[in-house]
């Protein structure tokens, strides 16, 4: 999520400057990906935070790490006590879309958006396109609602929301054929499919010049559903995305609010409307104690500090009890879908307390036994004679990536697949170390840092018959010099620390023999060696190189530790 500087400030007073900001938001929220003096991209991976997916949903959050109150107000949806005519919609699933709203909006004129509306579009990293189309895309950053906006001249007939046929095909926005299966959810008109439900429009429905009508879609759907399609079809979208995470109601319905008044400030006319579903969001309410805080976190917080932390996030607190171990009810705001128990909100009291501010205690019970295991002693050696040859330790997730499971193109058949994954970043689990490390190492590339020289030591996961996957330590180097055959340097680095390790109990593989043809299609077909067993050095093929955005060269490694040790 890309967050514009100049627009987070329209939403609240903030009271520290932005460099001060960018420091404090690691600290209290959430990691950050890249900062420019326009936005600053927070990092998603491994978060269930689908309020940081919104404008006003980041606002909350540093209006309470920074103490800096919010301008902004809840927006109220005026529109259901009006008069109108209602679009026909019929939803034939209303577990996979318990809400869908659709709205006919009149007497609009296609232009250029405005300067304004374009450099928040742009810092947010989405391209403006005309002030129709434009407009969704506004609401959509600002409230995390995904919208989309359909030719209402070339909507044949009844909405339908329904699945798709096996075989069936759709021409997206981006020209592409898509062929559909059963599990696709579609939104169709009598002639046919005029979108993939959460992931992107039919081409022939889109906005164009000569557009005067709209039909305005605002819609829930099952999150699973929609990431499945996303993953098998390709198509991640900014709207999948959102899907993927899951809504609100009441954002659906303020999103829907702001769009309309913002068209209607364009000259165009509510027509008609149809809300179909429950629109109302259910309150959690959840039981704290102060005596669980403390325990948890380890140390004394009072019950006032304890209520101005879960306050300044949007909870609402009523007290049971103040007879020492203060009780509260806690109501979750409607934006936070990530709350579920009392240990969720015992996390939040630790984090806006701050994790750096607790302090270190020694255990008060015996600390077990040490049992000494041959294999830490070798990954200890492996990591000091790495460090020993310059290369820098680097710790990736456990997971691949969807954008590494896009580039390398990953049958993820073949991959263990997480049973309740809480993104669609941590869906799949790793089988090789060396996509991750690409990904690393082409991220620092794009950065200017030319000379890469990295390494990670990890569990990889491999599918067996069993129900518990099989786990192996694996050790991958990446390297990118700058050379037209980087893979010359990588061979002498990994020379050298087999020689480093000869007075070690280490048995690495030391016969490095050339092959002609390499079987894989990831790796230069003459830049591959064998390390004996499963084991490989390569030069990654340029094709897949030049996916992750860079055209440097970069080669691999892949040891199976555990495959080198003594039986």
């Amino acid at each position: 999520m890309k967050v514009s500087i100049s627009w987070l400030k329209e939403l609240i007073d903030l009271k520290v400057p932005v460099e001060k900001l960018i420091k404090l938001l690691p600290l209290r929220t959430i990691g950050l990906k890249s900062t420019d003096e326009n936005f600053f991209e927070l990092d998603m991976k491994g978060y269930n935070r689908a309020d940081l997916l919104s404008m006003r949903g980041v606002a909350r959050e540093v209006s309470a790490i920074a103490d800096s109150p919010a301008s902004f107000k809840p927006v109220n949806f005026e529109f259901k006590t009006q008069r109108l005519c209602e679009i026909p919609v019929e939803i034939e699933s209303k577990e996979l879309a318990p809400v869908y709203c659709l709205v006919k909006i009149e007497n609009l004129k296609v232009k250029p958006s405005s300067p304004e509306w374009i450099k928040k579009l742009t810092d947010s990293g989405i391209r403006s396109i005309n002030n129709v189309a434009d407009i969704t895309n506004l609401a959509m950053i600002e409230f995390g609602q995904p919208m989309h906006a359909f030719d209402a001249e070339k909507v044949k007939g009844k909405i339908k929301v329904k699945t798709a046929r096996k075989d069936e095909q759709i021409t997206t926005l981006d020209g592409k054929i898509r062929n559909l299966n059963e599990k696709d959810l579609l939104i169709t008109d009598e002639a046919g499919p005029i979108g993939i439900a959460g992931i992107m429009g039919e081409k022939m429905s889109e906005i164009s010049s000569s557009t005067t009508t709209i039909l305005l879609e605002a819609a829930i759907f099952k999150p699973i559903p929609i990431r499945k399609s996303a993953q098998r079809l390709g198509l991640h979208s900014e709207s999948s995305k959102r899907f993927q995470h899951g809504l609100t109601k009441t954002n659906l319905l303020q999103a829907l609010s702001s769009a309309i008044k913002m068209y209607e400030a364009l000259g165009g006319k509510l027509t008609a409307i149809t809300l179909k579903g429950n629109l109302a969001d259910e309150v959690k309410t959840i039981k704290l104690t102060q005596q669980k805080v403390n325990s948890l976190i380890g140390i004394a917080i009072s019950s006032k500090q304890i209520e101005s932390f879960l306050t300044a996030l949007g909870f609402k607190l009523t007290s049971r009890s103040s007879d020492g171990n203060a009780v509260w009810d806690v109501a979750v705001p409607y934006w936070r879908l990530d709350i579920e128990i009392e240990e969720d909100l015992i996390e939040e009291v630790a984090r806006m307390y701050g994790y750096e501010k607790i302090p270190a205690k020694t255990l008060d019970t015996n600390i077990p036994d040490h049992t000494q295991n041959p294999l830490f002693g070798l990954l200890d050696a492996l990591k000091k004679a790495l460090v020993m040859q310059g290369l820098t330790e680097v710790e990736t997730y456990s997971y691949y990536s969807t954008q590494v499971i896009k580039n390398l193109k990953l049958k993820v058949e073949n991959l263990i697949r997480v049973a309740n994954p809480i993104s669609a970043e941590t869906e799949y689990l790793r089988n090789n170390l060396w996509p991750n490390l690409l990904e690393v190492a082409a991220k620092n590339i794009r950065n200017n840092i030319k000379d890469i020289a990295i390494f990670e030591i990890g569990k990889v996961y491999a599918p067996r018959k069993e129900n518990l996957p099989k786990e192996n330590y694996h050790l991958s180097i990446a390297l990118s010099n700058g050379t037209d055959n980087p893979i010359q340097e990588l061979n002498q680095i990994y020379k050298a620390v087999l020689k480093h390790l000869q007075g070690e109990e280490v048995q690495l593989h030391s016969e490095v023999e050339q092959k002609e043809q390499n079987e894989t299609k990831y790796f230069h077909p003459t830049r591959f060696k064998s390390l004996g067993k499963a084991d490989w050095m390569a030069e990654i093929h340029p094709r897949f190189v030049n996916k992750f955005g860079v055209d440097q060269r970069v080669s691999v490694l892949e040891i199976d530790i555990e495959a080198t040790m003594p039986q």
